[in-house]
């Protein structure tokens, strides 16, 4: 694996790691093999502890903070703090796609800047820290890197077209019709069904993103009917 300037990084982190090895891997993507062993090692697994040490942190704050919310609204808010798009500007703030291990090919390709990449770094860090400090120890470091920022709320439209589409008992399907693009560059363009017939249509950088912009453009076009 290639040095690494401990000090910087944990400098940017604003931790200290007693175990250099943890962090190391945690900053290893998938698509890297060691040259001297020629063995894959990566920060997956400490990706999916990080996961949950996470969602551990970020239920109990919601739990404290807002006592008297619905589970609902406490799934909502978790969502805000916990998707990859708030891990990603998380990490991206945190200059992880900088201190990645990765393959050339994936290099090349935008693996520094793929939100995906960016946001397992840092869950594999929380996961890496962890072992490493406790719970105690991530637990204020996820306070100062993500709770304590203003997260901006986004509407779930999927969630909420799930929802109407249940109240009025009809069925609801998504169809990618396009995708183009570079690797890193993807676009989707993404058709929404409700009752089998088209209803509307979504574009986005991911799957996800297109459907949710198919939701919302329903959405919009069922207050803009409602107004007419």
């Amino acid at each position: 694996m290639p040095s690494l300037d401990y000090k910087a990084i944990q400098g940017y982190l604003g931790i200290r790691f007693k175990k250099r090895t943890l962090l190391k891997l945690a900053l290893t993507h998938s698509s890297y093999r060691d040259p001297q062993n020629n063995k894959k090692k990566s920060n997956e697994t400490l990706e999916f502890l990080g996961d949950a040490v996470l969602e551990l942190i970020v239920r109990e704050f919601l739990y404290i903070k807002y006592p008297d919310a619905q589970e609902g609204e406490l799934s909502e808010l978790k969502k805000r703090y916990t998707c990859t798009e708030a891990l990603y500007r998380t990490g991206k703030r945190l200059y992880l796609g900088k201190f990645l291990i990765m393959d050339k090919g994936e290099e090349l390709t935008g693996g520094r800047d793929r939100p995906s990449n960016i946001a397992g770094c840092l869950e594999a860090i929380i996961g890496a820290l962890y072992f490493d400090r406790g719970l105690v120890y991530v637990a204020k470091f996820v306070q100062c890197i993500l709770l304590k920022k203003r997260i901006a709320k986004h509407k779930d439209y999927k969630s909420a077209l799930n929802r109407w589409t249940m109240q009025h008992r009809k069925s609801i399907g998504y169809r990618i019709v396009k995708e183009e693009g570079a690797p890193h560059k993807k676009k989707f363009l993404v058709n929404l069904y409700i009752n089998k017939r088209k209803a509307s249509q979504g574009s986005g950088s991911t799957k996800k993103k297109a459907e949710q912009e198919a939701a919302k453009i329903f959405f919009q076009k069922k207050s803009k009917q409602k107004r007419l």
